[in-house]
């Protein structure tokens, strides 16, 4: 609002000045001044707007990856409770975690939540934040692939693992290059603690539960934040 204020300040001053000097006699010195003043105002108000535009185009770009690492860490939260492994993982053994998801690992209903929430945030990053995804390429792609997974808040439907592991694959790395991270997936051999059984993603589900509300972070488990 105050820079808005300026510029319109500096607008009226520099059109003030510019109709003084073609009022003054031509060739006289103050109209020579006043001509010069005016275009010195000019001037200051196409840096202004050139940096006020570099500003916001780098508030967008840190609103846009801001979005970039909550949805890669809520897709971390959503394939450990479903597959295990390391509470903390980096980004190739993330995707070694994905890449080793097995037709028969069944989805429980609060693991399959937490993806179709991954799927539902997704959709409305891309509804909501266009002007900030356009500010990162790739974003928006990597988003898109994961928005597939909204599909899978229709409980009636069936779910193809094979579906489910492509999207959060295509989608992880697409983050994980906008993120500059490692893309290349370890081999999901030699991650430890993996167990998709139904007991294990429940007792790993509680736990986050319970580690999110110790830190009045309840609505995370959902996928939301």
């Amino acid at each position: 609002m105050t820079r808005l204020v300026l510029a319109i300040t500096l607008v009226l001053v520099a059109g003030g000045l510019l109709l003084a000097a073609f009022q003054m006699e031509e060739g006289r010195r103050s109209s020579e001044l006043t001509m010069g003043l005016a275009i010195e105002v000019f001037g200051i108000i196409v840096t202004l707007a050139v940096v006020d535009w570099m500003l916001e185009r780098r508030r967008r770009q840190e609103r846009a990856r801001d979005l970039a690492w909550a949805t890669l860490h809520s897709v971390e939260r959503a394939v450990w409770v479903w597959q295990g492994g390391p509470r903390r993982v980096t980004s190739d053994e993330l995707l070694g975690l994905i890449l080793g998801i097995d037709t028969n690992d069944a989805l429980q209903p609060f693991t399959r939540s937490l993806l179709a929430a991954v799927g539902a945030r997704s959709l409305e990053i891309l509804d909501r934040e266009a002007s900030s995804l356009g500010t990162v390429p790739g974003l928006a792609s990597a988003l898109q692939e994961l928005s597939g997974l909204n599909s899978l808040s229709n409980e009636r439907s069936s779910v193809s693992i094979v579906l489910v592991r492509e999207l959060l694959h295509c989608g992880i790395q697409g983050l994980t290059r906008v993120l500059g991270l490692s893309s290349r997936a370890m081999l999901s051999a030699f991650i430890r603690y993996q167990d998709a059984a139904a007991d294990a993603q429940r007792e790993r589900y509680e736990r986050l539960r319970s580690g999110l509300s110790e830190i009045g972070g309840q609505t995370e488990v959902t996928g939301y934040w």
